[in-house]
């Protein structure tokens, strides 16, 4: 009877182990998804604030350069409103083509990047935890071969 006792003794310090093992597994997993969460959005904000300063610029140099083009325009036709009227008529049509088409491709190709993005980083954190699930694996098969 005592060595049943003995028995169910070690058998429920190992369920124990591994209740504990298995949680502190759970709580690992949270905290790497969490980390990798957030250093994928460190990423892209990054990216992003990037694109739009160099958007900002670009806009900036367009802007000048459609001033310049006005007067310059101006100075040839002898008067600035006209220069500054023929250089405002293709940003208008331009800006009315934006308004009233349909933005699906621009949508489509936006969603498209978004998808690949988040695929290429799913896929990277899964083959580095399936690395690290080998190696702890291998460590805890070593040390149950030592305790044997």
């Amino acid at each position: 009877m005592k060595s049943d006792k003995a028995t169910t003794d070690k058998v429920g310090q190992k369920l124990r182990s591994m209740v504990a093992d298995i949680k502190r597994y759970v709580e690992k997993r949270i905290e790497l998804v969490m980390l990798n969460s957030g250093e994928h959005f460190s990423h892209w904000i990054a990216v992003s604030v990037q694109r739009t300063t160099g958007a900002l610029l670009l806009l900036g140099g367009v802007c000048f350069v459609l001033v310049a083009l006005a007067i310059y325009l101006g100075n040839l036709i002898g008067s600035q409103s006209l220069g500054f009227l023929i250089v405002s008529i293709p940003l208008f049509v331009v800006g009315i083509a934006f308004i009233y088409l349909k933005p699906r491709r621009v949508f489509d190709t936006l969603q498209q990047s978004f998808e690949e993005e988040m695929i290429k980083a799913v896929e990277g954190n899964r083959k580095r935890e399936h690395k690290k699930l080998e190696s702890a694996e291998m460590e805890i098969d070593h040390s149950l071969n030592r305790n044997e």
